[in-house]
């Protein structure tokens, strides 16, 4: 899943692409902790759910059987 994080802070703006849910979801906390207010898009500009996301990604986790 291709998505966007997009933020606005003390520096500008800042929009980077990612492949991987859970590194843009690191990436918008951290951008918050440094100021920036951020969020995600998919790659149509819709915004994506945080939650929702964060809820997927551990539940595909869970489904993943340890060796």
């Amino acid at each position: 899943m291709s998505m966007i994080v997009k933020a606005e802070g003390p520096s500008g703006r800042a929009k980077i692409h990612s492949d991987d849910p859970k590194h843009a979801l690191g990436l918008a906390q951290y951008l918050r902790t440094i100021g920036y207010s951020a969020w995600l898009e998919d790659t149509n500009g819709n915004e994506i759910d945080e939650k929702a996301l964060k809820m997927a990604i551990r539940s595909y986790q869970e489904d993943i059987p340890s060796s």
